[in-house]
């Protein structure tokens, strides 16, 4: 680019993204002395500041908008003004949600965003009216209030915190260049432009690009844990400024900003608009960690002649990363504040809501619209009486009355009993039931997820990490499990296992997956050594080790093929240069596994600068000495998930040839060979069945490549990669097309074989999910034969599965070999696909007829056929109807869109995975779950929970997922039953008042219905509820299907609740009101009962009735449990008291009732314990019942844990084993055994015999039993202390290694 080209670019960039005009910030600096400048200047400015007419500016901004640069150009320079006219964002942060004037407005629409809230807020504000309001305004008003006050309280606390956070590190000092040497500033005060040294262990306070540092090399290393959770330390390299810019100094700074020796600022801005600075192109701010399109410009006297530099994402050090082992940096300054990427990536995690909550919506939209029509009956009832009744009660004088009883305004008489009506009935709403559902939701996920022990690993000291707490119960509901492979069901610690050059394969052994293999079909297979030789290398061939390769009639592609592992690839060595010593840093484990292979085959990979690789190579004759060669690093093509390759070009500094290698998958590599048979490629039919072979042993399969390449030839592509690596627009597309144009008439190698092994508990996990009705999908990039050899060794596809494989295998064959187009690919591959699923369907509907499980395997080939618009719906038909589904093949976007599919089908989907290709895939299932493994933490930080095995998935689902649904499901039914049941008793007692809005109970005591008497039971339950035991829930699996099937919370259950809520408003008010309140004298004084201690009456039996209600299904008793029980009815008699003896002006109605009169009189204490019984007599039936001829799942588990401890003990209330005496020896001795059952799973046998599970029938067997004799309804409960939680490590123990595993049939589950 010309400089005049620099100069359009740099006006362009300023007009497109400013709204400043250049000519007004000129003409507010000083002028400058020199005539000519002068003269040059005012020209400009006469030009710029020409008035435009309206039309001329509306054309100007359309303009704008359409012709928008595709890159930010800016000068380097120390003065700030320099780039001020293009308006780029100030380095202060700031990540908070509100300040001093807008936390008030903001913080009240947030909260009144809730559509109770909103509407509470309507009946306090309708309150106010005493004409219309049969209560007093502060009693609604305090409650909410209340609420709203806790609920800011807890935002405005939250915001501080980030407030201070956001000021520490906008104040952290940093050292900027002024022009003349390095000062010390702040982080907020650096702009683009500005050049900044960062020293030893310093964050980056900006986004910069590298021009040197404290190494010779001007290399620094970089660690990223705050960016994307990786802790291996990351190499980065300053940009190739030339052999003559290799130190920077203060002298060279002041060259490269232009402000030493010119301190006028207008003569500065003259050079800034002339083109004369250097300056820096790059694309606009994004969130793209990994990627990066810039050039950077220098021109005199910084270098001898104009350059321009392409600058790549290894020349970048990003906000938020630290420097390592590096005493210091000079950066620019290139993106600055919220538009480095770091905070670009800073935005929220789309909000999932859980399907619960989602109905909840619709349950409190129900009671709204039931709120609404009381309150149109109630207004036309008031309307006809007060016509047609009224007049017959004289003493009521509504000839007289005021509009709210006018006997000649009966339709604004309805106006006013509506909205009477609107406020006393608002009780049906449950003000605190948000507040108390996210207070539960919290717990469950910071005290019973975070800290459960067993799910933690204290191998890398990595706890359980919930990082949400709205999508708990949806655990507890999950159809389907679609999990990646390598590094969540594998442990991605690669081991260098086998190898094949010449068509010969070298290694010996089984792997894991043979091994497990052999003993499913009931063989004795050889013994395996649990431990690699060394980390990431388990190789064995005496034909190779120990330098016997020199001794191999292919020793000289051999040492072509230990070249290559040592020479391509991009690990940093550190520490002692020595094989014994040397620690290698790498980006995967797979090339750490290929250097360590390197180093032990004699090719030791020592030191890399940022130009050159150095081997220590053993020679091929034994009688030389090894020697070192060093290799000029030319080119790196680098590898994604597109070109599935790695290439790098180097030169040989010993015979200067250079050579292309090549490593990558072998479809790409296979497709990119010479023509002919010419050196290696003469074996290439021979490598491909090693290749197949070593896949069906579940091992990773890659090829080596090379070519020589002449001088020439090479001088002529780097032109174009050069060109290339300086496009500013699709730089990308631009470089992959230019490595195309290089790597082809390869020279194969040889192939490499890595052995990533399965975790532990993995069969187990995989086996106990698929007896809970969860069905397995698992989305994987490896060939069909390992995907289904995997499979088979995790317990996923077992030997009487009917296993249908969905592939096109033939039709690519004949399309790489030319015979067919693009074009019949397409028609025939979608023909070819739509048979098989076809196939698939009618072999499914056979397996459901039968009662057996069918499992799918389908390519990554087929699987986009299967994915489009006419073959989807009869795809996720077939995969839904599989117990198991294995998807090989796939790429990242497959991932995400298979999951979309199975997600839009209305089933709840779990996916799991380790690595930034799962991401798309965690991120469209109802709940992503983040395995924190080998491949950094993107995966769990866009997950929602996140643990470090995948064996913990099965205690996330079926314990905690189960408890957590079945405890909010039956919490939210009580609030919705309390509330309906309370709201009721307000009404029909209103219509018998002829609707005229009378109240029956105190103002007080109505808004503390929600708060103080039937509140704390209900969370107790929230939190600690549980229906079995936690051993029980993980060895009875298929009690997850009640949860799964959402039991609890389906309309069913809430038309059964909101029966029973009927029947107790309706019980509780004729009781009282019949029986109760009979008006004869109650005492000797002659006092009658009125309407008040009527109402404290009803009042008190509706306390007993819900609180007696929710001790009925409590199925864990704990101290607290009895507690809030109790409490809750000395609360309520202690309020009564203390409004009994409080001032009438607050009292109200209370004042002298119930001390002085209700409490003295016998029915009262005889009434409201008989209509208690009779309100819950009809749910102590049928509860009955159910148990003695229906039992659920729970209910059989329940009964035979009763009578592994005895009826007698648990009747009597005797608490268990768990709470230590003679019965803890007992449960400590089971626990022991447990924890041995657990490290037994440690060795490769132990867990690997998991899998040999239903050999002998169809489907995966359990242990329940539905013959167990019912004790009675009483033993549903279990008295527990509260210490004895799911929390504590030794309450879930594994089942003993001589627990049997068989269950009735598992049958297909109802939709």
């Amino acid at each position: 680019m010309s400089s005049g080209d620099a100069e359009k670019a740099r006006d362009k960039t300023t007009q497109t993204t400013t709204d400043v005009d250049p000519a007004n910030a000129l003409e507010s600096r000083p002028s400058v002395s020199s005539s000519s400048s002068n003269s040059k200047l005012q020209k400009r400015n006469k030009s710029l500041t020409k008035s435009p007419s309206v039309l001329e500016r509306a054309t100007s901004m359309f303009k704008k908008e359409q012709e928008k640069p595709i890159s930010r150009v800016f000068s380097i320079s120390s003065d700030r003004e320099t780039n001020a006219p293009l308006k780029f964002k100030s380095n202060s942060i700031s990540t908070s949600k509100y300040n001093v004037v807008t936390f008030l407005p903001k913080g009240l629409y947030e909260q009144f965003r809730r559509v109770a809230n909103l509407y509470f807020l309507s009946v306090a504000t309708i309150s106010c009216f005493e004409s219309i309001s049969p209560i007093k305004p502060y009693t609604m008003w305090v409650p909410l209030t209340f609420i709203i006050t806790l609920s800011m309280t807890k935002e405005a606390v939250e915001d501080y915190k980030r407030h201070k956070q956001d000021n520490e590190q906008n104040r952290t000092p940093i050292e900027r260049f002024n022009g003349e040497c390095m000062e010390n500033k702040e982080w907020r005060d650096l702009v683009c432009g500005d050049v900044v040294r960062v020293v030893r262990d310093a964050f980056f306070p900006c986004d910069l690009i590298m021009i040197g540092s404290s190494n010779e090399e001007r290399t620094c290393y970089v660690e990223t844990k705050n960016l994307d959770g990786e802790t291996n330390l990351k190499l980065k390299r300053s940009v190739d400024m030339g052999d003559g810019v290799k130190v920077i100094s203060n002298a060279k700074l002041a060259n490269l900003c232009r402000n030493s020796q010119r301190d006028d600022v207008m003569a500065n801005a003259e050079d800034h608009l002339s083109g004369n600075l250097c300056t820096v192109e790059c694309e606009h701010p994004n969130n793209s960690l990994y990627t990066f399109s810039g050039n950077l410009e220098l021109k005199p006297p910084f270098v001898s002649e104009k350059k321009k530099i392409a600058v790549t994402p290894t020349n970048v050090l990003l906000r938020g990363s630290q420097l390592r082992n590096t005493e210091y940096v000079y950066g620019i300054v290139i993106y600055t504040g919220h538009d480095s990427k770091v905070m670009m990536n800073a935005s929220e995690t789309p909000s999932k809501r859980s399907h619960v909550e989602k109905q909840m919506d619709y349950v409190v939209l129900g009671m709204l619209i039931l709120l609404l029509s009381m309150s149109t009956i109630s207004a036309i009832y008031c309307s006809w009486w007060v016509k047609n009744e009224s007049p017959k009660h004289w003493y009521l004088d509504t000839a007289n009355s005021d509009e709210p009883f006018d006997v000649n305004k009966t339709d604004i008489v309805g106006v006013f009993a509506f909205f009477t009506s609107y406020v006393l009935y608002g009780y049906l709403i449950p003000i605190s039931l948000y507040v108390s559902l996210e207070f539960v939701k919290v717990f469950q996920a910071m005290v019973l997820l975070n800290r459960d022990r067993k799910m933690y690993h204290e191998e890398t000291d990595t706890p359980m990490s919930a990082r949400t707490s709205n999508l708990n119960e949806e655990l507890g509901m999950v159809h389907t499990v679609l999990s990646d492979k390598t590094g969540t069901l594998t442990c991605n610690a690669m081991e260098f296992f086998k190898l094949s050059v010449n068509g010969v394969s070298y290694g010996e052994g089984i792997t894991e997956i043979e091994h497990a293999l052999i003993k499913r079909q009931g063989g004795n297979p050889p013994a395996r050594s649990s431990k690699a030789i060394e980390p990431s290398f388990n190789f064995i061939d005496s034909r190779l080790t120990d330098g016997q390769w020199r001794t191999s009639p292919d020793r000289e592609q051999l040492r072509s093929f230990f070249r290559i592992l040592a020479v391509c690839q991009t690990v940093i060595p550190e520490g002692e240069r020595t094989p014994e010593q040397v620690v290698y840093q790498a980006e995967s484990p797979d090339e750490l596994a290929f250097v360590v292979a390197a180093k032990r085959f004699g090719f030791f990979f020592n030191n890399r600068t940022s130009t050159t690789v150095e081997v220590l190579e053993q020679s091929v004759n034994k009688s030389e000495k090894d020697s070192v060669r060093t290799y000029e690093v030319l080119n790196l093509l680098e590898f994604n998930s597109t070109r599935k390759r790695m290439s790098v070009v180097v030169r040989s500094k010993d015979d200067n040839k250079i050579i292309l290698m090549t490593k990558g998958a072998d479809s790409v590599i296979y497709e990119r060979l010479a023509v002919g048979n010419k050196g290696g490629n003469a074996a290439k039919e021979s490598t491909q069945q090693h290749i197949d072979d070593y896949a069906a042993c579940g091992l990773r399969t890659l090829c080596l490549a090379q070519r020589e390449i002449s001088s020439s030839e090479y001088e002529a592509w780097n032109k174009k990669f050069i060109k290339a690596s300086q496009a500013m627009k699709k730089r990308d597309e631009e470089l992959d097309a230019v490595a195309e144009l290089i790597e082809k008439d390869l020279e194969l190698v040889g192939a490499t074989a890595i052995e990533d092994k399965l975790q532990m508990g993995v069969p187990r996990c995989i086996e106990q999910l698929m007896r809970a009705g969860i069905a397995v999908w698992v989305l994987t990039g490896d060939k069909q034969d390992t995907a289904i050899n995997i499979g088979s060794a995790c317990s996923l596809i077992t030997p009487q599965m009917s296993l249908k494989v969905i592939n096109v295998e033939e039709l690519v064959k004949l399309e790489s070999e030319g015979e067919i187009s693009k074009e019949e690919m397409k028609t025939q591959g979608l023909e070819a696909v739509s048979k098989q699923i076809d196939d698939g369907l009618e072999i499914a509907k056979q397996c459901a007829e039968v009662d057996a499980e069918m499992g799918l395997v389908i390519d990554g080939r087929s699987l986009s056929f299967a994915l489009s618009a006419e073959l989807k719906d009869n795809f996720l038909k077939l995969g839904t109807s599989c117990a198991a589904v294995i998807c090989c093949r796939v790429s990242p976007l497959q991932k995400a869109l298979v999951t979309k599919l199975v997600k839009d089908s209305g089933k709840i989907t779990l996916a799991i995975g380790d690595g930034a290709n799962d991401v798309g895939m965690i991120q469209a299932a109802h709940i992503g779950v983040g395995i924190s493994g080998q491949e950094g933490m993107q995966a769990v930080m866009a997950s929602d929970f996140a643990f470090a095995q995948f064996r913990f998935l099965e205690r996330l689902l079926l314990l905690h997922g189960r408890y957590s649904y079945k405890r909010i499901a039956r919490m939210v039914c009580y609030f919705f039953y309390k509330n309906l049941a309370f709201g009721l008793t307000i009404f029909i007692y209103n219509l018998h008042a002829a609707a005229s809005g009378q109240v029956i109970y105190n103002d007080w005591l109505m808004s503390s219905f929600n708060i103080f008497f039937v509140c704390y039971p209900v969370i107790i339950l929230g939190l600690f509820d549980q229906d079995v035991r936690p051993d029980s829930s993980l060895k009875h699996p298929e009690l997850y299907s009640e949860t799964q099937w959402n039991k609890n919370f389906n309309k069913k259950s809430q038309a059964v609740w909101a029966l029973n809520a009927i029947w107790v408003a309706i019980v509780t008010y004729w009781s009282i009101m019949k029986a109760v309140h009979s008006g004869e004298a109650d005492h000797e004084d002659g006092h009658v009962f009125g309407l008040w201690e009527v109402g404290t009456t009803m009042y008190t039996s509706l306390v007993f009735t819900l609180n007696l209600q929710i001790g009925l299904f409590i199925n864990y008793w704990t101290w607290i449990h009895h507690l809030t029980i109790w409490g809750s009815f000395a609360l309520w008699w202690i309020l009564n008291v203390v409004l009994s003896h409080t001032d009438v002006y607050y009292s109200t109605y209370s004042y002298k009732i119930f001390t002085e009169s209700t409490v003295l009189t016998p029915k009262y204490w005889l009434g409201f314990w008989a209509v208690t019984f009779l309100c819950l007599l009809p749910y102590i039936i049928a509860s009955s019942l159910k148990r003695l001829f229906k039992p659920s799942l729970y209910e059989l588990v329940q009964n035979e844990e009763s009578l592994e401890r005895g009826a007698c003990k648990q009747c009597l209330g005797v608490t268990t084993e768990v709470d230590g005496g003679a019965g803890g020896q007992k449960f400590k001795k089971r626990a022991t055994s447990s924890k041995s059952h657990d490290d037994s799973m440690t060795s490769n046998d132990s867990y690997s015999d998991v899998s040999v599970v239903g050999t002998t029938t169809p489907r995966r067997q359990g242990t329940l039993r539905k013959n167990i004799s019912i004790p009675g309804s009483a033993t549903s409960q279990r008295t527990t202390p509260l210490g004895s939680m799911e929390i504590l490590p030794d309450v879930s123990a594994f089942p003993q290694p001589g627990t049997p595993t068989r269950l009735p049939p598992r049958t297909p589950p109802k939709q």
